[in-house]
């Protein structure tokens, strides 16, 4: 084998610095080309490589929870929002949660839950706020890579073949956007 064909994924930093670690020590030679690291890392190169395709452009920028709060806080203020009725914390989480499902604001289906109606309108209102802005939250490079591949066959089969090994560590713990990916 060589070390390019191995993808080697987990949840944590402090878990891919160990399993940086270790196979550094196992294969004795630089792994730094490898790709080992957190979903989230991964899923980051994978972007930054492929940014045009994924329809960012190659300086795009991430989010994390804090800019992801103010803008949902601003959002919600600019649609009137009550936020002692509609947690922004709860929002935030909200997306996050349709996010981690591969589920986008269109395809939600709130029912008479007045909660899920206004929640999925300001996600909605995010969404467009991030594409326009060349924004990816945490969520949105998994669910971005994930549709990166799934939209580019070439691309998917370039990766399929490049990888000959692939580890998850942790594999049970997996959600629905990681487990397709």
């Amino acid at each position: 084998y060589h070390v390019d064909d191995i993808l080697a994924v987990t949840f944590t930093n402090k878990a891919a610095n160990e399993m940086k670690e270790r196979l550094s020590e196992l294969l004795r030679r630089p792994i730094a080309r490898m790709w080992v690291g957190t979903f989230h890392s991964i899923a980051h190169r994978l972007l930054r490589a492929h940014a045009l395709e994924a329809n960012l452009t190659p300086t795009f920028q991430i989010l994390d929870s804090q800019d992801q709060h103010r803008i949902v806080k601003r959002l919600m203020k600019e649609s009137n929002m009550d936020e002692t009725k509609f947690p922004i914390k709860k929002v935030q989480w909200f997306i996050n949660q349709q996010k981690d499902e591969g589920i986008s604001p269109h395809k939600i289906d709130a029912g008479y839950n007045f909660f899920v109606k206004q929640s999925a309108k300001i996600f909605d209102l995010y969404e467009k706020h991030c594409q326009a802005n060349d924004l990816v939250d945490f969520a949105g490079l998994l669910l971005k890579s994930y549709e990166l591949l799934k939209n580019n066959q070439n691309l998917l089969s370039n990766y399929q073949n490049k990888f000959k090994h692939i580890l998850v560590d942790e594999f049970q713990d997996t959600n629905r956007i990681q487990y397709q990916f």
